[in-house]
């Protein structure tokens, strides 16, 4: 009976800690397309979508035009910001691709490291991806991008709780 109760203390702690290892893996400085800095703290109250891609995948070069077009549709109505975070080779190669782009992004310097732990938000092994966090830091969808666009108006794209793993 005591492991027992160990045991669901703490998986209950790990579930608690998950929103706000989430929150904690967010919360650092971003730069839009001008270069301004944006922290999480400009992102408060909103839905956040991590977008996973590079410039030389195929796929992502299909689905990016695709989701900047739902952004600019979306994005101020319904408190959406969309966070960057490249699986390009180098760097210029990642400046380019983010012209195309009206969102925030990761910083080079960081993807190998917050960037690979933000992926393993995703339930995808592959590119592109969009995992949705809500505003209270909560993944309400680890894999968006095919909700995107076969129900672009079914904003945030919600997954059934039930359906979510912890």
């Amino acid at each position: 009976m005591m492991k027992t109760l160990t045991f669901l203390a703490l998986l209950c702690v790990a579930v608690a800690r998950r929103g706000a290892s989430i929150k904690d893996l967010l919360d650092t400085t971003y730069t839009d397309g001008a270069g301004k800095n944006v922290t999480l703290a400009d992102l408060s109250g909103k839905y956040i979508g991590l977008y996973f891609s590079a410039s030389w995948c195929g796929g992502c070069q299909e689905y990016t035009p695709k989701l900047v077009k739902l952004y600019n549709r979306l994005h101020e109505d319904k408190n959406w910001e969309v966070i960057w975070v490249t699986h390009d080779h180098n760097e210029p190669d990642a400046d380019k691709y983010f012209k195309e782009m009206p969102w925030i992004r990761l910083p080079w310097d960081q993807i190998d490291t917050i960037g690979a732990k933000m992926y393993k938000l995703t339930e995808r092994n592959y590119i592109p991806a969009l995992t949705m966090i809500s505003p209270d830091f909560k993944v309400l969808n680890p894999e968006a991008s095919g909700d995107t666009e076969d129900f672009p108006d079914s904003f945030p794209w919600s997954y059934p709780a039930e359906l979510l793993l912890d």
